[in-house]
């Protein structure tokens, strides 16, 4: 049985592909968002400059991982806004919830794909990029614009290099 589970590990796999995060986002974007403006995918990666907010939940498990949600600092009370359907005075907690609520809905379809997925962690939203584990993989990623301004979301899973190194 251990030699089944190394040979799994040699061979990293991503279970999660840029086409399969973009159909989840399109899927949650269309939940929650369908009273705004679309969500505009892009095939180039542009990486958010200046001022940060980033979300991001893990995946316990046989393949652990990370799954990201990062945008332009500007761009947290107008996503608050609408995924809250609420154009009152918002607070800075009122938009970290929200990128929270995004990463962990994202995340939950994530770990939908990935196999022996254990539970999702809570959300964590900070100012700065998303860390992940040294021997982690970037498994799929979307750039996309709303309202002029660039969000990020990313999967990262667990390498190939054995059990030992799982998570980083």
């Amino acid at each position: 049985m251990t030699e089944l589970v190394e040979e799994f590990y040699d061979e990293p796999t991503d279970y999660v592909e840029d086409e399969a995060l973009g159909q989840i986002v399109d899927a949650m974007w269309a939940s929650y968002f369908a009273h705004t403006e679309f969500l505009l995918p892009s095939f180039d990666q542009h990486d958010i400059e200046g001022d940060i907010l980033a979300a991001s939940v893990t995946i316990s498990g046989a393949r652990p991982g990370i799954v990201t949600v990062s945008v332009e600092r500007a761009l947290g009370l107008p996503l608050a806004a609408a995924l809250l359907q609420d154009d009152g005075e918002l607070t800075d907690e009122d938009v970290y919830d929200s990128l929270g609520e995004v990463a962990n809905i994202v995340g939950g379809n994530i770990k939908a794909l990935v196999p022996d997925a254990g539970p999702l962690g809570l959300p964590v939203v900070s100012t700065a990029k998303p860390l992940h584990g040294a021997s982690d993989r970037l498994a799929a990623r979307l750039d996309a614009n709303w309202q002029g301004q660039w969000l990020t979301f990313e999967v990262w899973l667990a390498g190939g290099n054995g059990p030992e190194n799982v998570g980083g």
